[in-house]
């Protein structure tokens, strides 16, 4: 691998824009949290290739994540319900009228998805953000005195579709399938984990508020292209020195590419998946004692 020649000017476009993303709370981040997480990186190269990270960056405050919900809720999620003949052809605002004051929770219940012993944030934080647009103690699935005629499933984010798949087999999601309409509402799913799991539940209905796909991965293409906007360096070279990393800093570290190999620089405000890579929440490294981590991990 070799520092391109407009590396100085790249480094600061990206510094500009973390600054800006973060001192205008684009980003729920402190500006500092960045530079400190640069200062781990001993070289140019090294530097190079964590701002390239950083200038892929996804990112989802708390505040993104509500607004994005209300969307997928007040408009996809109800027209769904409509087309299915669930609820009348309402409009917007008696639909959150009605959520608000629980008169649908007869027929419709909300559930986030978590395992028996889960103690993590995913669909947990997403369902309390929910409150501004329904009394999710009238609407808890877990608290129904009856079986509603549909279960809305609440998460954040599909991956490979393996986390949902071992959820879906304790919670016995095939045979409640057969006398509920059931929805997997995610904030963002990754295409490929939305095939596999209709694979499993062809009957389910998955209905994310975004979509990610494979090409949003930080080193999807083929090795010899150019990596991102660098003319001097393949995607190949850059994943061999990735690797480098790897051994210098967290030889013993998993998902250093992601799960599956994916590489999805994502970060919620609660936390990183594990398909991000794993240097965006290292805690610690035998190579900097003093390792300035990043971001949580999301569990």
């Amino acid at each position: 691998m070799q520092l391109p020649n407009n590396s100085e000017a790249f480094k600061s476009i990206v510094i500009e824009k973390l600054k800006t993303y973060c001192d205008t709370n684009i980003w729920p981040f402190e500006y500092e949290k960045f530079t400190a997480w640069l200062n781990n990186f001993d070289c140019k190269k090294e530097e190079y290739v964590a701002l390239q990270v950083l200038d892929n960056l996804i990112v989802r405050s708390n505040e993104m994540a509500k607004i994005s919900y209300s969307r997928l809720l007040n408009c996809d999620i109800r027209q769904h319900l409509i087309s299915h003949s669930f609820i009348n052809n309402i409009s917007i605002s008696k639909w959150r009228s009605h959520l608000l004051n629980g008169s649908l929770s007869g027929s419709l219940r909300f559930s986030p998805v978590k395992q028996i012993d889960d103690e993590g944030e995913s669909g947990g934080v997403i369902y309390r953000l929910m409150s501004e647009e329904l009394d999710t103690n009238r609407y808890s699935y877990a608290k129904a005195q009856s079986t509603p005629k549909v279960l809305i499933l609440i998460d954040d984010f599909i991956g490979s579709g393996t986390q949902f798949g071992e959820f879906a087999e304790e919670f016995k999601l095939e045979e409640k399938l057969k006398y509920m309409h059931i929805l997997y509402c995610p904030l963002i799913a990754f295409d490929n984990g939305i095939k596999e799991i209709k694979k499993s539940y062809p009957s389910l209905h998955v209905i994310p508020s975004e979509k990610i796909f494979i090409q949003d991965g930080l080193f999807y293409g083929d090795k010899n292209d150019f990596f991102k906007n660098d003319q001097q360096n393949t995607i190949g070279e850059i994943i061999d020195f990735w690797k480098g990393m790897h051994k210098k800093y967290a030889p013993g570290m998993s998902f250093w590419f992601g799960f599956e190999q994916v590489a999805f620089p994502l970060a919620f405000e609660w936390g990183c998946p594990n398909q991000t890579p794993s240097i965006l929440y290292l805690k610690h490294s035998p190579k900097v004692p003093n390792w300035n981590k990043l971001f949580s991990r999301r569990s």
